[in-house]
């Protein structure tokens, strides 16, 4: 029965060796090329961009100092057993109303559907995508997403950096479009307020899920983190999106509080996630 059932388990796919030697001369020569003659050329000046771009992910994921959790190993860091089938929003949503690209989504499905919530909390509604991922991957629970108010003043969003108002004014009129109208929308809650002076109220009390996916300041990293870990179930888990090198707030806050409480990052992702229930705080330098 044991040989049986080890035929049917593919080995691990590693590789017997470590750099192909044909390749460095070769990449050598490429990234030459990118650098002079690219780089002159209006027309191919953008793969330069996106060189630059991967150059300094890679540099930020060498530096990175937070323990990193595979995404196979994700249903065990979370307690479950026995994990279920993920359900993604369609692509075209995706699409439109989201990031453009899947990755996330599944990521995020993986999670909540291990966890199974009955209460989830999120910042940053934006168009919705995430919601309804959240809400597809845990049937039963009730999901509460807050966002900015439709109409917000100067001083609500003085500490958002430009890239988080552009943001801002694209979702004004299309805030939660992706759930808007779908069989879940009746489990999904907005909420609206600003999160740097957002009193969670009391039937947030003991939340399984927090998502925290808002304003990308230090500032607003910090006050919907505080608010998280204020309304968090004694189980529960908070996942913070975009811990980038090109977002400062959200990996300088993330690295500081990764002194005081056991974080970690989901391998090849921007998420950074905690379960209360894996590891006990530690205590305050």
């Amino acid at each position: 029965m044991q040989e049986s059932l080890a035929r049917q388990i593919p080995p691990p796919k590693t590789r017997s060796y470590g750099v192909d030697s044909r390749h460095l001369l070769p990449m050598l020569r490429d990234l030459l090329e990118l650098a002079t003659v690219r780089l002159a050329n209006k027309k191919t000046r953008r793969h330069v961009i996106q060189l630059g771009r991967s150059v300094r992910q890679h540099a930020f994921d060498a530096r990175d100092t937070l323990p990193i959790i595979d995404h196979p190993a994700l249903a065990t860091f979370l307690g479950c057993t026995d994990p279920r089938e993920i359900l993604l929003p369609p692509i075209d949503t995706i699409s439109l109303s989201g990031l453009g690209f899947v990755v996330p989504y599944t990521l995020l499905a993986t999670i909540v559907s291990a966890i199974r919530p009955k209460k989830v909390f999120e910042t940053g509604t934006f168009r919705g995508v995430g919601t309804l991922t959240i809400a597809l991957n845990a049937p039963d629970a009730d999901v509460y997403t807050l966002d900015l108010p439709e109409q917000y003043t100067d001083a609500e969003v003085a500490t958002l950096s430009k890239g988080d108002k552009e943001w801002v004014r694209l979702s004004r009129t299309s805030t939660g479009f992706a759930f808007l109208n779908h069989p879940a929308a009746n489990r999904i809650h907005q909420l609206r307020g600003n999160s740097l002076t957002f009193t969670p109220p009391d039937f947030l009390a003991n939340t399984d899920l927090c998502f925290i996916d808002g304003g990308h300041s230090y500032e607003c990293i910090k006050a919907d983190t505080e608010t998280a870990l204020n309304i968090l179930s004694p189980n529960g888990v908070i996942v913070w999106d975009d811990y980038a090198w090109f977002i400062d707030g959200v990996s300088h806050y993330l690295t500081e509080l990764s002194r005081t409480l056991p974080l970690y990052r989901i391998a090849g992702s921007q998420l950074v996630i905690y379960n209360r229930n894996q590891a006990p705080e530690k205590p305050s330098s």
